[in-house]
């Protein structure tokens, strides 16, 4: 799998680095160094420091949208330094390069063809390794060499899918009438977007009306934004078909006071709270 000649190499950037410090730019130092032709697309440098399962789930939601032979790098490691391997994956005719933390969980189970090594050839590594910027000394390094056409063998073995660590799979916990997510990612609008997925809802309502509600306050279900007035709470399926909470023209991460890792409840019954505490 290399890249035709005649178009310049992509390399998609993901990271906690965010954008007060040096660490991006020195990233793309890096990259362009060795891969001069090499277009960089930043995804996103704000994911939350440590934050392994946002990152999954952009990667998930944006890795399709570009051409055969991207390399995707994902950096968010909090085990840098550590025994934690690094991975370099092919899937699909695109490649992938990050850490063995579970951050590539989404691409393992949606593949149709995969080709997984871990990353050991110190010869493609930059000179004085150190024990804090992997993403600097080795993953962007290799990154590089690959979207400049080094075959995927070169990095290392190969080893079985199986060997490489998985998260939770990003859905919904279903209990009797109930359905339950939480938020995965709050975008720069203040949408919350949750780990629910449309088809498990459409599979959970069985054509019957539910209820969604957060922090015990209903919200009501659209089919868009302008389906309710301007600062009116509201759900809808975003862009990629996963269930989100939003205001009309307002920021309902605030309003509500959620963030990742909140939680959000689907209900075939109206929920009575009349009986909570005050």
């Amino acid at each position: 799998m290399t890249t035709s000649a005649s178009i310049a190499p992509i390399i998609t950037l993901i990271t906690d680095f965010g954008l007060r410090d040096e660490y991006v730019g020195v990233l793309k130092g890096v990259i362009l160094t060795l891969a001069p032709k090499v277009r960089l697309v930043d995804i996103t440098h704000l994911i939350p420091p440590q934050g392994v399962q946002t990152a999954s789930h952009l990667l998930a939601r944006s890795c399709t949208y570009f051409p055969p032979g991207t390399v995707h790098l994902v950096i968010v490691d909090p085990g840098v330094g550590s025994s934690r391997s690094i991975l370099a994956i092919a899937a699909d005719s695109h490649y992938f390069i990050g850490p063995d933390n579970g951050v590539f969980t989404p691409v393992f189970l949606r593949a149709g063809s995969l080709r997984v090594h871990r990353v050991t050839a110190a010869d493609l590594f930059l000179d004085n390794v150190g024990a804090t910027f992997h993403g600097r000394d080795i993953m962007a390094p290799v990154a590089a060499r690959l979207a400049a056409g080094l075959a995927l063998d070169h990095v290392g073995p190969r080893i079985p899918v199986e060997d490489c660590v998985h998260t939770l799979q990003e859905t919904g916990i279903r209990t009797g009438d109930m359905l339950q997510g939480e938020i995965l990612h709050v975008d720069n609008f203040g949408n919350l977007c949750t780990n629910i997925t449309r088809q498990e809802v459409e599979i959970f309502a069985s054509g019957k009306e539910i209820f969604i509600w957060v922090n015990e306050t209903l919200i009501p279900f659209c089919h868009a934004y302008a389906d309710q007035d301007k600062g009116r709470l509201l759900a809808l399926y975003d862009s990629h078909d996963y269930l989100e909470i939003a205001i009309n023209q307002g920021n309902a991460a605030q309003e509500l006071d959620m963030a990742i890792g909140s939680i959000i409840i689907l209900s075939r019954r109206r929920p009575d709270f009349s009986n909570s505490p005050s």
